[in-house]
């Protein structure tokens, strides 16, 4: 593990904050390798039933670090193919992957892979001067092809990769993007209080939903609701499911346990 990337926990609640702010937090090797190691432990640790990810310093993620990626602990594979597999998609194939929520606190600028890890959370909180980006044409690279599509459709996801232009945090508010917009010094007590109001809910619900959902995007009617009765059906044998039942019967506020 490098300092690059910190991990706390506060009860229920993780925090992976990136910590390279004289780069704007623009990821190399060891930050992808923390970053992973610590989504993976918040997966393992049942204690944890919300994800914040942050940014220390003037941004929350410029994306890659163009210079080199490579470092002494993580080393670029001789491979390309690899090595672009091994970069920030599989942040956000771990990121999806984890069945339980995680927010995004942004701010200044979430460019290239700090917008698609972004995207990839369950919940994007922004300050009102952020700037988002995936400026990977003007670099003559082509990536950035599958998250801002999905959310966006084809045309103005196209107007943005070809263009390499940015969006501000209005914009993405109005497209949905953004689960709300704050000014900066408003921005980390807004991420508390939904991270709050996201411990106390019913965690395997919300995971199993999470699951769901990203396995229905593209397949037919029948199969999704096929994948929204197995769904169901695992939440029906949750601790929680037991106590939402109980707690309506008795007419009280459910007390759930995350399990």
């Amino acid at each position: 593990m490098s300092k690059k990337v910190v991990f706390e926990k506060h009860g229920a609640i993780a925090k992976i904050i990136l910590n390279r702010p004289e780069s704007l937090n623009a990821l190399d090797n060891d930050m992808i390798a923390d970053i992973l190691l610590y989504l993976k432990q918040s997966k393992q640790d049942d204690e944890i039933r919300v994800v914040c990810l942050k940014g220390m310093g003037k941004a929350f993620c410029a994306g890659d670090d163009l210079i080199d990626m490579g470092t002494e602990e993580n080393p670029n594979p001789s491979n390309k193919l690899t090595e672009y597999m091994d970069g920030y998609p599989a942040i956000v194939k771990a990121m999806r992957a984890l069945e339980k929520p995680i927010i995004a606190q942004v701010h200044k600028y979430a460019l290239g892979a700090g917008l698609e890890i972004a995207l990839a959370s369950d919940f994007i909180i922004a300050s009102k001067e952020t700037k988002f980006g995936l400026p990977f044409v003007l670099r003559g690279l082509s990536s950035g092809t599958v998250l801002l599509q999905e959310q966006l459709g084809y045309h103005l996801a196209a107007r943005y990769l070809y263009t390499g232009d940015m969006f501000s945090a209005e914009d993405a508010k109005s497209w949905n993007l953004l689960y709300k917009v704050t000014e900066l010094n408003e921005l980390e007590e807004t991420t508390a209080e939904l991270a709050e109001i996201l411990e106390k809910s019913a965690t395997r619900a919300i995971g199993l939903m999470k699951t769901a959902m990203h396995k229905s995007r593209n397949i037919g009617l029948e199969e999704a609701l096929q994948v929204q009765v197995y769904s169901t059906l695992g939440s029906f044998h949750t601790e929680d499911y037991k106590e939402g039942v109980q707690s309506f019967m008795e007419k009280r506020k459910s007390n759930f346990v995350g399990k």
